[in-house]
């Protein structure tokens, strides 16, 4: 039994990719030689025959996806295009083979329009069945995460093995530099670790004896002991990329804008052949309706024309050129539907919101004339030191042109700070605790302080740097303007509470998520679709690729951890926040020139119907190019209103 999920999907996009592919291949050859031929002055037999094969090697896939639609029952583009061309078909046979009485119509057949019908209706599917089987292009780059190997503790001796051979209760020694292989407690040392693969957090965290810590981060510290609670495979991150690899592709096409118009073009053209038919067989010197019959296969057999296939699709290809200039990337334009019709947008923190980089925000000398010297006390000490905290000062320090001292030597206390000589004077660079710990006096208040770099000189506390993530520009506004448009707000961070309180205090968000590992957000999405609402997910980090998945669309800011773009539907290549309020007005701006293109086909090919029955029958048997130049003029017409998209303001 069929899915809910797949149920909801027009037949069309549940036959694989390579069932169109040879068969466009080869309509796209029958195409041609009908061309060729009726150009050459062939027998009519002889082309009917190429339209025959047409329908027999190609269109079956087509009558059978119209089929299903109809069964269910709705009208899809399947079914337009599948009466359609029975209609031009049944209208050639009655051309070629009634030559004593040939059927009313002006045309002399329908051949070409059948055959280009047929066509551009694989060619349609193919993209989309495409767009929706490529699925697996960055499995190699994630597998790059997973630690190859680990040193196993046997007593004194050391040995190195294979990540996937460790287990619980072994113990296993990481150097400052290397990837923990495996989950567990540290059994012995004190570091500072990396893990924003995981939580998304920039800032080290400082690890003692007992703590926790998780596969795939980076110990950035000393040297410690590990007990293994959990192999790699039950990891954290091992569950990451087991569920990108069995998720179901969500970056696809969830809804064919051309099957929303099937049902109204369909009605149009029975409407217009009707009135047509109607029209000549009451007005007609003798009423004979088998014979009036040609005027109704010829209205029908035009029912689907070529610039109906090109509404959405050139639409949709001049909208990508007009968002890549505003720097968004639209792999997946359906998400832009998607994102109108959610309920709530889910933010990330850090690289989303923030820009995931910490900077000096201001300078707390001890007094005015220890300003300079706290600079260059904190510049000089951080120097040879690698993290967001060091990298903060040094730029700061750049920016203000001070210059480090040389040091005779330096010492790290993950997590704590930094200790260093430089000619007579002995620098500190840290937290107020450890500070406090030196024998610093440091003033109270600074205690609890979670994002300042305290200094001191032999002894004396020279001051502190606030250090902050910044907001991107226009997020409160984003904000509010989401909350206007009726969307709920949510942050959802794997940082601390106050960290996260903080930035959705400034952002005006109401409603937070923190301390949330990658499972831990999918969760929260899933349970918010189980309530039968639709969300949306804007994020980052490689922590965000679960959530993101799991989400009705999904959204990045792009950054150099983004090792996951085939899978997310809409890239942003700006840092502020305003371009998330651009996707909406993207949305509508699509929307309006893929409802004005349908409009416009409709009118092209009502003007060629026209053509076709009030002009005069010797015009269009001489001239046969005359038709399909009609048509690839409504192509064009359609061509012409999507190009206003290349510009969007």
């Amino acid at each position: 039994m069929a899915s809910p999920r797949a149920a909801q999907e027009a037949a069309a996009l549940r036959v694989p990719a390579k069932a169109y592919s040879y068969r466009f291949f080869l309509s796209v050859c029958f195409l041609v030689v009908v061309m060729y031929s009726l150009a050459m002055g062939s027998s009519a037999s002889g082309v009917f025959v190429l339209a025959l094969l047409n329908l027999l090697f190609c269109a079956d896939v087509l009558f059978k996806n119209a089929w299903q639609d109809v069964l269910l029952p709705r009208v899809t583009v399947s079914v337009l295009a599948a009466g359609s061309v029975l209609a031009a078909f049944c209208y050639g046979l009655s051309k070629t083979f009634f030559l004593t009485a040939p059927l009313a119509g002006a045309a002399p057949d329908l051949y070409v329009p059948l055959s280009a019908v047929v066509a551009v209706y694989l060619w349609g599917c193919l993209r989309a069945r495409r767009a929706k089987e490529c699925t697996k292009v960055f499995i190699k780059k994630l597998d790059d995460f997973l630690p190859k190997s680990g040193r196993l503790m046997q007593g004194r001796r050391e040995m190195m093995v294979f990540a996937r051979e460790l287990k619980p209760g072994d113990v296993i020694k990481v150097k400052a530099g290397e990837r923990i292989p495996c989950e567990g407690k540290i059994a012995r040392g004190e570091t500072a670790i990396d893990e924003s693969l995981i939580t998304g957090n920039m800032l080290h965290t400082a690890k003692t004896t007992g703590s926790t810590v998780y596969a795939g981060t980076l110990n950035k510290g000393a040297q410690i002991l590990v007990r293994v609670s959990h192999g790699l495979d039950e990891s954290v991150i091992a569950g990451i990329i087991a569920a990108i690899k069995n998720s179901e592709r969500r970056r696809c096409v969830r809804k064919d804008p051309l099957d929303g118009y099937a049902p109204a073009v369909l009605g149009w053209a029975v409407l217009a052949a009707s009135a047509a038919y109607l029209y000549f067989y009451w007005t007609g010197d003798y009423r004979r309706p088998f014979h009036t019959l040609g005027i109704l296969l010829l209205g029908l057999g035009l029912a689907c024309p070529l610039s109906f296939f090109f509404s959405s699709a050139l639409a949709v290809a001049c909208v990508r050129i007009g968002a890549r200039r505003k720097k968004i990337v639209l792999q997946a334009p359906g998400a832009l539907d998607a994102l109108d019709e959610a309920d709530a947008v889910f933010f990330d923190k850090t690289g989303t919101l923030t820009y995931g980089e910490l900077r000096v925000a201001s300078v707390h000398a001890a007094s005015d004339k220890l300003r300079q010297e706290l600079l260059s006390c904190l510049v000089s000490a951080e120097q040879w030191v690698d993290g967001p905290f060091a990298q903060a000062i040094q730029l700061y320090g750049a920016e203000q042109k001070t210059a480090p001292r040389k040091l005779l030597c330096f010492d790290v206390f993950p997590g704590m700070g930094v200790k260093a000589v430089a000619g007579k004077d002995i620098l500190l660079a840290g937290r107020a605790q450890w500070l406090q710990e030196q024998g610093v006096k440091v003033p109270k208040t600074l205690q609890e302080e979670q994002t300042l770099v305290c200094g001191a000189q032999n002894g004396r506390f020279l001051g502190y740097v606030l250090l902050d993530d910044k907001l991107r520009p226009g997020a409160a506004k984003m904000v509010q303007r989401l909350k206007k448009m009726g969307k709920e707000v949510i942050l959802m961070s794997g940082d601390n509470e106050a960290s996260v309180r903080a930035v959705a205090q400034e952002a005006g968000i109401e409603k937070i998520n923190f301390g949330v590992l990658p499972q831990t957000k999918a969760e929260i999405l899933g349970n918010y679709a189980a309530l039968g609402k639709k969300a949306v997910m804007v994020g980052d980090g490689f922590n965000d690729i679960t959530a993101l998945l799991r989400a009705e669309a999904g959204v990045v800011f792009s950054s150099g951890k983004n090792v996951y773009n085939n899978w997310v539907d809409i890239i942003i290549k700006r840092a502020d926040l305003e371009s998330v309020t651009d996707l909406f007005r993207i949305r509508r701006r699509l929307a309006a020139r893929v409802r004005g293109n349908m409009i416009l086909s409709v009118l092209c090919n009502t003007a060629l119907l026209a053509a076709l029955l009030w002009l005069p029958a010797p015009l269009w048997q001489s001239e046969p190019w005359l038709l399909p130049a009609g048509m690839l003029l409504g192509v064009f017409v359609v061509f012409l209103n999507s190009a206003r998209l290349l510009n969007i303001k």
